[in-house]
């Protein structure tokens, strides 16, 4: 699967040093600091060998060497990374101005290069933008979360027993829900409430046996969110979705995944209707340090 060329390599051991899984290692009784794959059962094709040989002497089965691309010695200040982390806002309210095909596939792209557990890579996406479609799903993750449990929140005893199962931190939480989706179904005023009448909402789906896949989710989805800031976009974790999902096979099915495969992670995206200008304060947190 991979080999080292030895008219080329120079021994770093860069290729050693960088493998996760300990593929490479000197050759015993060999000459000093030779280097040579001693366990290709344990590589994982994540390709750090390949990126980081300062010769191209190794080669890769699964990615042959034209599929590297070359990285741009671009620097981005750490002020500036800052700003971008701290200024991030949740978009809400969107311009029904259509998101061009090539942006939507720039966020597909940063989505799948984000990383993934053992190097998976077996997360995969869903675009949505008919708004027929989108439409039903809307009342079909309302429909799930109201009749899983929202619904009882109304009552004393209901949120008394969410308290004791869930906490009370997390009661608070779901009691502005059981309100918000109350007051909506009694005004009729559902359309819109989960993807806000985004353009394009992007949803990634993993397997169910992964109980890393809702991490692996989440990151592809926190990569789709920064780079749609430098895009002129907005977007937003479409938090409702995922939940219905986790607690209904119906959301699945509906969106055609197969029964071994889940939805962990989605955003909506858009162009933003406004602009924040000030960068929002946050609680004071329990920063243990050990």
């Amino acid at each position: 699967m991979v080999t080292v060329d030895s008219t080329r390599c120079v021994k770093c051991g860069s290729c050693a040093d960088e493998c996760p899984n300990y593929v490479f290692g000197s050759i015993p009784d060999a000459n000093i600091g030779e280097i040579a794959v001693r366990y290709p059962e344990q590589c994982c094709a994540c390709g750090h060998c390949v990126a980081i040989c300062p010769e191209n002497a190794i080669r890769h089965k699964e990615m042959p060497a034209e599929r590297f691309e070359d990285i741009p010695d671009i620097q981005i200040s750490p002020e500036t990374m800052r700003h971008i982390l701290l200024s991030r806002r949740s978009i809400r309210t969107f311009e029904e101005t259509p998101v061009p095909r090539e942006l939507v596939e720039q966020l597909v792209e940063a989505g799948i290069h984000a990383g993934t557990s053992s190097n998976g890579q077996t997360e995969n996406f869903i675009i949505l933008q008919d708004r027929s479609v989108l439409s039903e799903l809307e009342e079909l993750v309302i429909e799930v979360l109201w009749k899983a449990g929202l619904r009882y929140l109304g009552s004393g005893l209901g949120s008394r027993l969410a308290e004791m199962k869930y906490g009370t931190e997390m009661t608070r939480e779901c009691m502005a829900y059981y309100h918000i989706i109350r007051n909506r179904r009694q005004n009729h005023e559902l359309e819109g409430m989960i993807f806000r009448n985004a353009p394009v909402v992007v949803i990634s789906h993993g397997l169910r046996a992964n109980y890393l896949a809702h991490a692996n989710c989440a990151i592809a989805a926190r990569n789709m969110e920064i780079l749609a800031s430098a895009t002129g976009l907005g977007a937003c974790w479409a938090g409702f979705l995922t939940s219905a999902a986790h607690i209904s096979r119906r959301i699945a099915r509906y969106l055609g995944i197969s029964t071994d495969r889940n939805v962990y992670g989605a955003i909506m995206a858009g162009y933003p209707k406004h602009k924040y200008r000030k960068r929002i304060p946050r609680k004071d947190r329990e920063v243990r340090w050990i």
